[in-house]
């Protein structure tokens, strides 16, 4: 089954307009001592091009954070590579003043955070304690104690020469009391960013938060209405200008100058080298696109900035574009940062899955599924049961019983996905049945029957056989035979064999002896011979004038032509038929038909007539001349009588003197029929 997926490759390229911006804060006092708890070593990031990681979301895409400088996040659980510093704040020449010096990190003061497995809140705003963007670690940076407290952290990186699009995203969370005095005497958090040789703070990258009711995104405290808060927020420091520079990263907090009222922030480093993040829903097409954190205004155009695609810090387009350039400008609030000008890029990347056409395999024979790899995409098969292995395009499958994968093909630049689905069906054992054995008689037929999960059959030997390659063939073997039959199971996974023995007796022969003619009224005692006994019935055919029909030997009166039939069957119940023909002729009958005559008219054998006793009927009487011409005929007459008899005239006259053919039919008196056939010479 196919899921039509769709993907994209994002590239964001940071182009950074050229601003000024004021300098915050810029006469504060900046500690110099070494953190006996941190390192002094300046630490340097690898900076990498944005190229999209791996979402764990499939199908939507998210741009992960790159390499960031060592545990500049907290997540190695200490404050190492950090310089944390503890001081004072005041007023001088009606400006703010933080000075700090050194320390070791302070308790209560530089506070590390674990992430709880509940929320812990914080007392005054009632928000998370831990960062939203799910990391382990964060710092709390100052208390709610009293008495001008000032605190620092430090982090101190090389930005890499060939470094592009280098930037860090930190997130905070501000809690001040509000005791109303003039600006410079209020409690404050400032974050900003040092250049080491220059030692001066970048612009657009140094942001100083004084507690006033003006801060945008700041909140009363519902426990204590002199109390501001400002819940989880994220920053975007734009460092693409600093390539080889040495940076130092500051957050401070500080209390009234007064020594009466406190402020204390909450700050997390969660990316490095990230401008924006970019979602991309696979299927259906749908591309959102999130700005970097921290700005007032958003503004989203076009490749040729000739149309302007919305507002905000996130901008949805549905469907998503084509292969094309999508520019956000961003502009901070009044005082904290500079304009910036983002662009991204997208690139259409389809991933198509294709796990196979659904097979049939033999158990634990090896199968190739899938297609083959296509650069650009990895590959996970699940389950991953009797896999060769389950992360390359075509392992190798040997599964023992039915089943069914599905490979997943992501693309490594979008995250999308694309999902197919093969179903292989594993062969079991065959098993058949055959009919029974056998038995038959010599020349006699029977009907073989295999049937069962078998496809193709095989019979052997095929003498005998109307076919053997079909399920039921007829046999009809001349001998004893043991007939094998194997079914096949049509994928060369698995045979099954039966055998039927086929018994053939032999018919038993039965000879009453040859045909012969008998008189009328005689008697004829059947005397057979027999082989392939013994013979445990006869059976005489037709009954009438036989003395039985179920023995050996019956007695068979002659009276008319008669053909009878003997069927012997032996022990195995076979049969045999043999038969004798017997034709009666009438003993009493003399017929007399001279061979010459004179029709002269003296009286003395004028007359060519038959003559007999124990005649009943002369049924014809014909002559012919010697060219085959009938000149003289006459039927159903009684025999002796002249009138019956040719006077030699043919066509009126006498015929010439010469040789005659004669045929004569006659009947005798019990009905069976002699047949007389001669020459006459006619005389003058």
């Amino acid at each position: 089954m196919k899921g039509n997926f769709t993907s994209f490759v994002l590239v964001l390229l940071c182009l950074f307009q050229k601003a000024t911006s004021q300098i915050v804060n810029r006469e504060s006092s900046i500690g110099s001592a070494t953190n006996s708890g941190s390192s002094n070593n300046i630490s340097q990031f690898e900076l990498k091009n944005h190229k999209p990681q791996t979402s764990n979301h499939n199908p939507v895409k998210a741009l992960q954070a790159e390499t960031c400088p060592t545990n500049i996040d907290f997540e190695s659980g200490s404050f190492n590579n950090w310089r944390c510093y503890i001081g004072e704040t005041d007023v001088q020449n009606n400006k703010n003043v933080i000075n700090v010096t050194a320390s070791s990190p302070v308790t209560g003061r530089h506070t590390l955070l674990v992430k709880a497995a509940g929320a812990t809140l914080d007392p005054y705003g009632g928000f998370p304690i831990n960062p939203p963007d799910g990391s382990g670690y964060a710092v709390k940076l100052g208390n709610d104690d009293i008495n001008k407290e000032a605190e620092r952290i430090v982090y101190e990186f090389t930005v890499p020469a060939n470094a592009k699009d280098a930037s860090i995203t930190y997130r905070y969370a501000v809690v001040f009391e509000d005791p109303g005095h003039v600006a410079n005497e209020q409690p404050r958090f400032i974050a900003r960013m040092l250049d080491v040789q220059s030692n001066t703070y970048l612009p657009c990258a140094s942001n100083e938060y004084i507690a006033t009711a003006s801060l945008p995104g700041f909140q009363t405290s519902p426990v204590d209405g002199t109390v501001k808060f400002k819940p989880w927020s994220s920053a975007f420091l734009n460092l693409d200008a600093y390539a080889g520079k040495t940076l130092q990263l500051e957050f401070t907090t500080a209390d009234c100058t007064q020594g009466g009222h406190w402020g204390y922030a909450y700050v997390d480093v969660g990316e490095c080298n990230v401008s924006a993040i970019a979602h991309f829903e696979c299927n259906p097409m749908v591309a959102t696109f999130t700005g970097p954190a921290g700005f007032q205004e958003y503004k989203w155009f076009d490749d040729n900035f000739t149309k302007e695609l919305g507002t905000g810090e996130v901008l949805v387009i549905d469907p998503a574009p084509p292969i094309n350039n999508v520019n956000v400008v961003v502009v901070p609030f009044n005082g904290f940062g500079c304009s910036d000008t983002l662009q991204a890029s997208v690139y259409p990347i389809l991933p198509l899955a294709n796990a196979g056409p659904d097979t049939v395999v033999c158990p634990d024979h090896p199968i190739t599924i899938g297609s083959p790899a296509a650069s650009g995409f990895t590959y996970a098969w699940s389950p991953a049961n009797f896999l060769s292995d389950s992360l390359v395009a075509q392992p190798v499958g040997r599964p023992p019983q039915p089943a069914t994968y599905v490979v997943t093909v992501t693309s490594i630049e979008s995250g999308c996905i694309d999902k197919d689905t093969i179903n292989l069906t594993v062969f079991q054992p065959i098993e058949i049945t055959v009919s029974p054995d056998q038995t038959i008689c010599e020349g006699q037929m029977v009907n073989l029957q295999a049937q069962g999960a078998a496809v193709t059959y095989a019979w052997s030997p095929g003498q005998g056989l109307s076919r053997s390659n079909i399920a039921n063939p007829v046999a009809a073997p001349k001998t004893t035979t043991n007939y094998q039959v194997i079914g096949f199971d049509g994928h060369q996974c698995f045979t099954d064999t039966g055998f039927i023995k086929v018994i053939v007796n032999p018919k038993p022969q039965v000879d009453v002896g040859p045909d012969v003619a008998l008189a009328t009224g005689s008697t004829h005692t059947f005397a057979p011979k027999t082989q392939n006994g013994p013979i445990v019935s006869w059976q005489w055919s037709p009954g009438a004038d036989l003395s039985c029909t179920s023995c050996s030997t019956p007695v068979a009166t002659v009276k008319k032509n008669t053909t009878y039939y003997a069927r012997v069957t032996n022990e195995n119940g076979c049969v045999g038929v043999d038969s004798m023909n017997i034709r009666p002729f009438c003993l009493s009958t003399q017929v007399f038909i001279p061979n010459a005559f004179s029709p002269d008219g003296d009286g003395m054998n004028d007359v060519f007539m038959v003559r007999g006793k124990g005649v009943a009927l002369v049924r014809s009487f014909r002559v012919f001349s010697r060219w085959g011409e009938l000149v003289f005929e006459k039927t159903n007459f009684s025999p002796n009588d002249p009138a019956f008899g040719w006077d030699g005239r043919i066509r009126g006259a006498t015929g010439p003197a010469e040789v005659y053919v004669y045929i004569a039919e006659v009947v005798c008196e019990n009905d069976l029929i002699n047949t007389y056939k001669g020459n006459v010479t006619l005389l003058k």
